[in-house]
């Protein structure tokens, strides 16, 4: 008998092995039969068409490399993982699910079939395929929404924060606009007002990383703006905020272009502040901007301990970057930030269609090059506000 008549034919005692394993796991001990065998039915027909359909073997290495055919619709698969979610599974309880199923269909089989044929070996090899296909669905389906909901999470909490936070801030205006006070009080003012705008830096960024995970991407509103001035506000604020840092600005070339500038300047704000925060002290920051190519490109480029080539390739991904410290490196006493400024930059840089890189080297140090492409003016210039309905 065929691996595929069989399922069908046996779906009773297949379904009732996948129970009884379903109810051995913690959040499911009390759950009712239709709960437990929740999309069990549906995955095992799916796989039962699955080796009836014809394959050629091109297909199953392309299956066997993650890149089989796709449905516009959910499959059991992935709706089972939801409805794990749901009732409270982990990723670790949904994989185990899937062994099990593996284990019982050929147990099963293989009690009360004789294999011989090359045809059921076949069968064998292509369930098994079918089960890993089934799995990898599952999993993506239940990673991108607990993904989803921790962004979530972030997104409200960022916005809870911000309250309290301006009301920091604003108390500490208070006291620096009052003369009368001590010279100590509005020093300890001054440090407030400043501790409150790094937070308030923090929560942004945050907030930005949270809600690109929700939707498509951080939104922007490109209109026309000098980028030449937009960088030299930015680098003169790093100045200020750093005066025992050198950090040389070099600008040519047209500049002016569509874009959204608070976004670019949030961007080149972010990679300064690292090249600050990572490069060596006694090292010169070096800023240039070029608008004389068809795009226009903005480097960073400062002194810096050479970069290892397994964090270079996770720099812009904060929760990789994280994964891959050393355990030493995780406390809260050793990490300085998560990552998350220059997880925004390369998301403002692909909202605006251009392109990030980053190389390090023991002679050229770090270096950070931003490349836009010059976008059609839409919506408004620097000095008209936008039609209305536009």
């Amino acid at each position: 008998m065929r691996l595929s008549k069989f399922i069908l034919s046996n779906l009773g005692d297949i379904l009732k092995e996948w129970e009884d394993f379903a109810g051995t796991l913690a959040p499911l001990e009390d759950a009712a039969k239709l709960e437990l065998r929740d999309h069990a039915t549906e995955v095992l027909k799916v796989i039962a068409i699955d080796l009836d359909t014809p394959q050629a073997e091109c297909d199953s290495i392309a299956k066997s490399r993650g890149k089989g055919p796709t449905s516009v619709m959910d499959t059991a698969a992935e709706i089972h993982a939801a409805t794990r979610m749901s009732s409270g599974l982990n990723s670790d309880q949904v994989m185990a699910e899937f062994r099990a199923l593996r284990s019982s269909v050929l147990r099963l089989w293989t009690c009360n079939v004789a294999i011989t044929t090359p045809e059921q070996i076949q069968d064998m090899v292509r369930f098994n395929e079918a089960i890993d296909q089934a799995q990898s669905e599952s999993m993506a389906r239940y990673t991108k929404l607990l993904r989803d909901a921790q962004s979530l999470f972030l997104a409200i909490l960022g916005h809870d924060v911000r309250s309290p936070l301006g009301a920091v801030s604003m108390g500490a205006q208070v006291l620096l606009q009052d003369q009368t006070l001590p010279a100590k009080v509005l020093k300890v003012g001054l440090r407030i007002f400043n501790s409150a705008t790094r937070v308030d830096e923090i929560v942004r960024d945050l907030l930005d990383f949270s809600t690109s995970h929700l939707g498509d991407g951080i939104p922007i509103d490109p209109y026309t703006v000098d980028l030449h001035e937009i960088c030299l506000n930015v680098v003169d604020e790093a100045r200020t905020f750093h005066p025992d840092r050198k950090i040389e600005f070099v600008s040519e070339g047209k500049l002016t272009g569509t874009w959204d500038g608070p976004r670019l300047a949030q961007a080149f704000a972010n990679l300064i502040s690292n090249a600050v925060q990572h490069g060596k002290p006694e090292g010169t920051i070096h800023i240039s901007i070029d608008g004389s190519q068809p795009q226009v490109v903005f480097e960073v480029n400062n002194e810096a301990d050479v970069i290892p080539p397994a964090k270079l390739r996770t720099l812009f991904d904060p929760v990789k970057s994280f994964a891959i410290r050393p355990p030493s490196e995780r406390s809260t006493s050793r990490v300085q930030n998560l990552g998350l400024g220059l997880y925004v930059v390369k998301e403002i840089v692909r909202a605006h269609q251009g392109h990030i890189t980053v190389s390090s080297t023991e002679e050229a140090g770090v270096k950070f090059s931003v490349s836009l492409p010059r976008l059609t003016p839409s919506r408004r210039t620097s000095d008209e506000q936008a039609e209305p309905g536009v």
